[in-house]
């Protein structure tokens, strides 16, 4: 289905453009493109990279990114730290072709310049050519296991330039040449390789010949702090102190790296000028290999430009050809290209292909990187070359084990699995090479703390100097029909706060290789702790913070759909509601402790910003109430009354609880 905020896209219903808004992107697509895209009956896809830190939309049309219709991550780097670096993206495909009509010089594009929060659909020339993007994963625990993955998360698209289409922005009709691309994105969750996703391209020619085909990238790299926009797209009137998103790019290749990276920057002088630690971090894109002609045998090209929409420079193919064909790398010190002054935009390629022939392919692969420094993400540059040199064949750590959390009061209890301990590593000279397992947890989701580890203490699993064993969390368990060998509980925990926990496999290493240890967000998992059942007498229900003032520690600057009080110790399966104190009925739920996972409250999950987890562990008696009443308004300052009628029992328990003005801001 089309996601809702696309659907108005394609309806015309985005931010309509205007001369003043030009500097913030805003606009609306063409009605000529809308119509085609209604006219398709294809099933356009998108799915967000999210088991590291780089969280990319890709498509199964040839487009990168968002476009900024949601605040899902677009390329959000880390992922979860509402630091976005990507407005758009897409793939590029020029050669010298041949059709019916005769021959032509042939681009076709994943986007063009346009502007933010319309369509992705509508701004691409590719048609999907599958229905659905196929996931894979190459954990043995995951949902999506599959011997044929490349990486812990593969995501496979297929697109061709047919039927012709006219996307948005463009004032050229698109003239087919007859490709079919196959599309991977490989990602991993360990290690460096956390900070990178690959992007494999393999381009099929389905019609006549083709010669001197260029492959390229497409991209608004334009960083920014997400959070900071009160609205969405981001404008200069909804940014508070920071202003307009754009105008603030900080562009710099390294050729050595065939590396494209940007910062964010305010203005000049650099870096003086930059106001750097609002988005502290560089993201990019970095070129990676061709085949089946090694990338020793092709030219690089870096073209860009100050960001125009329908510029006459650029709106037709011969235009865009000459623009990735050229071999050349662009001077970022023009005065159109420096932050403050410039709003860039790049396609980064390679070529030329001498010969595409009927039935032949080619491909080239590009990584998505990002780092905190320089040095960081030039080193997961190199990281992700030597992936892709090696055939994507990269030393991994043993998988993170099933792992179950259960919710208590003032604590959380950490069941695991024992199927790391066998699953053989290829690369080591002990091929059950598991040393050990790590237990984590924090309250930030990207700054977990390691909090307890234990590893194995015989021959040869005796090294690292720990020796513990595991009789300190032996305890066979089983939940779900799955065994879980392993507890582990972390006490003096606050209840009603959110704790991201998880736990890792690490192994032995090997004299080449470093002891590897499997990624955190591989079943990183949001637990609240609060009473289980029983934990407390029946027949008393707690409400806390009572009173709530303004604010809550755990919602603390938030807007006030995101506020929450609690309801503890409740039954089971109860009706609760909730009154004013002349008696009005403001708020009533039906209560199922098995089935809640805080979804009555945007602040406990939002599907939206928790992409890396599933809805978090309760412990079956806590129930959160976001303060909006049955009728969407916010409740206002007063004593209120609550009563609570067990089903089991139809005893009801009553009491009051004190709201201090529950928000200072809007919704």
């Amino acid at each position: 289905m089309i996601r809702g905020a696309v659907l108005l896209g394609l309806l015309g219903l985005a931010a309509a453009g205007s001369a003043a808004a030009d500097s913030d992107h805003l606009g609306a697509a063409t009605p000529a493109s809308t119509q085609a895209i209604l006219a398709d009956s294809i099933a356009y896809r998108t799915k967000v990279t999210d088991n590291n830190l780089m969280g990319v939309t890709i498509t199964n049309y040839g487009f990168i990114g968002n476009n900024f219709v949601s605040r899902t991550p677009s390329m959000e780097y880390p992922l979860g730290t509402a630091y976005e670096h990507l407005v758009r993206g897409g793939l590029w495909f020029g050669a010298q072709a041949v059709d019916d009509s005769g021959a032509f010089i042939g681009v076709v594009c994943g986007t063009v310049d346009g502007r933010q929060g319309s369509s992705a659909q509508q701004a691409t020339e590719y048609t999907p050519a599958s229905p659905t993007i196929q996931v894979r994963s190459a954990l043995i625990n995951s949902r999506d296991y599959s011997p044929k993955a490349v990486s812990e998360q593969d995501y496979l698209g297929d697109y061709s330039d047919r039927p012709a289409r006219r996307a948005a922005d463009n004032t050229e009709n698109h003239r087919p040449m007859g490709i079919l691309v196959h599309q991977e994105n490989y990602a991993w969750s360990f290690s460096d390789y956390a900070h990178l996703v690959i992007f494999h391209y393999e381009i099929k020619n389905l019609g006549p010949p083709l010669a001197n085909a260029w492959v390229g990238l497409y991209m608004e790299l334009a960083s920014g702090l997400k959070s900071g926009y009160s609205a969405w797209p981001p404008t200069s009137s909804t940014g508070g102190g920071l202003g307009g998103w754009f105008n603030k790019k900080w562009m710099v290749y390294e050729d050595s790296l065939r590396l494209l990276r940007e910062h964010y920057c305010v203005g000049l002088p650099i870096p003086g000028g930059c106001n750097l630690s609002l988005v502290p971090a560089w993201a990019g894109v970095k070129v990676l290999g061709t085949g089946p002609e090694p990338i020793d045998t092709k030219q690089v090209t870096l073209a860009a430009w100050k960001w125009e929409p329908g510029s006459d420079v650029r709106d037709e193919d011969t235009e865009r050809y000459a623009l990735m064909s050229t071999g050349t790398i662009q001077d970022f010190s023009t005065v159109d290209l420096l932050p403050g002054s410039g709003d860039p935009v790049e396609v980064i390629a390679t070529g030329p292909f001498p010969q595409i022939n009927p039935g032949e392919k080619i491909s080239v692969d590009f990584a998505f990187v990002g780092g905190a420094q320089p040095e960081d993400i030039q080193r997961h540059a190199r990281l992700a070359q030597r992936a892709f040199d090696r055939n994507y064949k990269v030393p991994v750590p043993p998988p993170s084990p099933r792992l179950k959390v259960i919710a208590h009061n003032n604590a959380l209890d950490l069941y695991w699995d024992d199927s790391p301990e066998f699953v053989a590593d290829s690369t080591s000279s002990i091929p059950l090479d598991l040393e050990g397992y790590r237990v984590y947890v924090g309250e930030d989701r990207n700054d977990l703390q390691r909090i307890a580890q234990f590893d194995l203490a015989t021959p040869p699993h005796d090294t690292t100097g720990f020796n513990t064993g595991f009789g300190a969390v032996q305890h066979d368990t089983l939940m779900d029909g799955i065994h879980y060998k392993y507890r582990y509980r972390i006490p003096s925990l606050k209840n009603g706060f959110k704790y991201f926990c998880a736990v890792t496999s690490y192994d032995l290493g090997t004299s080449e290789i470093e002891s590897l240890e499997s990624g955190i967000s591989q079943n990183k998992t949001l637990a609240i702790p609060g009473p289980a059942p029983g934990e407390k007498a029946k027949g008393t229900v707690y409400v806390f913070p009572n009173p709530y003032r303004v604010e809550a520690k755990w919602d603390q600057g938030r807007q006030v759909r995101d506020h929450y009080l609690w309801f503890t110790n409740l039954p089971e399966r109860c009706m609760l509601r909730i009154y004013t104190l002349s008696g009005d009925l403001v708020f009533q739920t039906h209560f199922v402790g098995a089935d809640y996972h805080g979804d009555s409250a945007r602040g406990v999950f939002d599907p939206a910003s928790e992409l890396d987890v599933e809805s978090p562990t309760l412990s079956g008696t806590t129930f959160a109430w976001d303060m909006i009443t049955g009728q969407g308004q916010a409740a206002a300052t007063g004593l209120y009354l609550y009563s609570v009628e067990d089903e089991s029992t139809h005893k009801t328990t009553v009491g009051k609880f004190l709201i201090v003005k529950s928000d200072r801001e809007g919704f």
